[in-house]
């Protein structure tokens, strides 16, 4: 062969390359502002929304499978899911959407919320949903996407499950009811215990972190802030903050409790079959329906007995919220798929697995072809749920209040400092760090 035929092959074969390459392009490149996936040609008349979640398994079957209804039944919108890791869901949606992305929709755990809403990237709700729509919602997950900011305070988010702590218990060590007040409940789980066994056997087992136990606090008569957002800590709360926290050391200190900040220990206790009562939150359910079986148990928050008051643990929710740069066409596309998502057959739908639903009006007691216990707990979270209170949202809440706090716990329980110490400093670390004037 010649040089000029050598030549000559060599761009014959670099044209066919070419031209395979170029078949092979889409001729037109992707929208990115919110991301907009390729769809089928059957579909490209619906309003395409991207919805980005966290959800693991059972959970995130039944999302797929209510998306897959939804997107056969609508005749204007598509919904399209993409799975996040739970780390980094939030932290990947404010990057995409201060780059002018992201997605149109997420589902987001409440307390990361308000954080989101000040930098402005979520669009608030209160205009787009009626009154009708929201009153139907429990009111306490409700308040979990409420967002207070500077001048105003908006919705930023719409819950479609919740979740609350209640008392898990194997009923196979109970001949009655469980117990209904923290007197019994402490005497009743130290009759249980049995330190002599190999391994022990505990009454309880409780992780004494700061989530599982501060609805206490407020049993007690402790408060943090007041209802005008005042700094009390220090103040008018103080009497109960220092009750709660030698009612904490105590159970610390108790040798017939297995009552530790160490949640792996905890944790060991419970899924070794150890322990015989905890308290825990409702996603956990499905843990503990493989644990104890039919003989898993779930039961109020007991009562204090020191003034007969009940404890008022924390809501949150996952919360639907949407990207605050989706168009007016996307808004109403978006607000149709809400209440899908709130209506009493995805409710159901979502009961089915362990979730706890937020529509009010949902008989979960009628509720067919569900495992009765996850009919019982369900049962048993709602009654919980309105005793309870909003989990804060604010970047404020989640970062100097709930670490001073964590501390201020910490700090009596390994008995660095008395409750007495400890309120003092924690209430002037938040002062410091929130530029409040020091307490009178």
């Amino acid at each position: 062969m010649t040089v000029r035929q050598y030549t000559r092959y060599l761009l014959s074969i670099g044209m066919a390359l070419l031209s395979m390459i170029a078949c092979s392009t889409p001729a037109t490149p992707p929208s990115s502002d919110p991301t907009a996936p390729t769809v089928a040609a059957s579909e490209r008349t619906k309003t395409v929304l991207v919805l980005w979640h966290d959800w693991s398994y059972p959970q995130d079957r039944v999302l797929s499978s209510l998306i897959e209804r939804y997107n056969r039944s609508s005749l204007s919108a598509q919904i399209v899911l993409q799975a996040h890791p739970v780390a980094s869901l939030t932290s990947d949606l404010a990057l995409a959407i201060s780059e002018g992305g992201g997605p149109h929709l997420a589902i987001l755990k409440s307390h990361t919320i308000g954080g989101l809403a000040e930098t402005g990237s979520l669009l608030p709700l209160d205009d787009l949903l009626t009154a009708a729509d929201l009153s139907q919602l429990l009111p306490q997950a409700l308040g979990s996407a409420q967002v207070s900011l500077a001048t105003t305070s908006a919705l930023y988010g719409v819950p479609i499950t919740f979740d609350t702590l209640a008392l898990y218990y194997n009923k196979a060590n109970f001949a009655s009811a469980p117990p209904t007040d923290t007197t019994t409940l402490l005497a009743v789980a130290r009759g249980l215990t049995d330190t002599r066994s190999d391994p022990p056997t505990w009454g309880m087992a409780l992780n004494l972190s700061l989530d599982r136990t501060i609805g206490y606090l407020y049993a007690f008569g402790g408060r943090v802030f007041d209802d005008q957002h005042n700094l009390v800590l220090g103040l008018d709360g103080r009497a109960g903050a220092e009750a709660w926290l030698n009612w904490l050391a105590g159970l610390h200190n108790d040798e017939r409790i297995l009552a530790s900040t160490d949640g792996i220990t905890v944790d060991n206790a419970l899924t070794t079959r150890e322990a015989l009562m905890t308290f825990d939150w409702s996603h956990a359910l499905n843990t503990y329906h493989g644990l104890w079986h039919e003989n898993m148990g779930v039961a109020l928050l007991p009562r204090l007995s020191d003034g007969d008051r009940p404890p008022q643990p924390y809501v949150q929710s996952d919360a639907l919220v949407l990207n605050t740069r989706i168009s007016g066409v996307e808004r109403q596309a978006a607000v149709d798929f809400i209440r899908y998502l709130i209506d009493a057959e995805s409710q159901t739908d979502l009961l089915r697995v362990g979730c706890q639903p937020t529509l009010m009006r949902l008989n979960i007691g009628a509720a067919k072809d569900i495992d009765p216990q996850i009919r019982a707990a369900a049962l048993i979270f709602r009654a919980q749920a309105e005793q309870g209170q909003p989990m804060p949202n604010s970047r404020q809440a989640n970062d100097p209040v709930w670490g001073v706090l964590s501390d201020m716990q910490a700090n009596v329980l390994r008995r660095l400092l008395t409750p007495e110490q400890a309120i003092t400093g924690a209430d002037s670390a938040l002062r410091e760090r929130l530029s409040l004037p020091s307490a009178p």
